[in-house]
């Protein structure tokens, strides 16, 4: 970007939001829930429907699942992240559900997602823009120990078939073009 200031013309260039995401990779450290059908957090970790879904008709059942590392944010600026699950209810009325991230040792969980009157597979994201342990923001440390899950709310079955962890971060510093413009004055 080239701007104009007070008579000489420099070149800056905008940071952007980019984004990283972090995957299933097993069970995490709340496993109360989810596993009327046997298997584990790895069952979520690729959107295939009811082919390998964790299942639980039980309210109040909790799961959460240990995450990939972050990779190369070190001296990045963590904007968000934002957790996707799809789960869909085995009868046509209200079910709900309630998406989770466990830091510090604590479930943090959002408001009810609802799938009534659906009985498809639908997906529902809840974004933290702060670390609900520490109420700072988040660091790569803080990430790379996160968990996330689900909380069924009433007891209707459920499946649970995907769930994914995205970054919104913005990369540290501006770059500097390998041949910048030079300063120009001019009167």
């Amino acid at each position: 970007m080239l701007a104009v200031l007070a008579g000489a013309i420099v070149w800056a260039q905008m940071a952007s939001a980019l984004t990283q995401s972090l995957t299933v990779t097993g069970d995490g450290a709340v496993t109360t829930g989810w596993g009327d059908e046997g298997g584990d957090c790895t069952r979520i970790s690729s959107d295939d429907g009811d082919t390998s879904r964790l299942y639980t008709p039980t309210a109040g059942g909790i799961r959460t699942c240990a995450l990939s590392n972050t990779s190369g944010l070190g001296g990045t600026t963590i904007n968000s992240i934002t957790v996707t699950a799809k789960v869909r209810s085995l009868d046509p009325v209200s079910n709900t559900v309630k998406i989770c991230v466990r830091s510090g040792g604590t479930n943090y969980c959002s408001a009810d997602k609802d799938t009534n009157p659906a009985t498809t597979y639908q997906t529902f994201t809840e974004t933290w823009t702060t670390n609900p342990n520490t109420g700072f923001a988040w660091t790569t440390s803080d990430l790379d120990a996160l968990e996330a899950g689900l909380t069924k709310g009433n007891g209707v079955g459920m499946g649970w078939t995907y769930m994914i962890v995205d970054i919104d971060y913005t990369a540290g510093g501006a770059a500097v073009p390998a041949d910048p413009p030079r300063v120009m004055w001019y009167f």
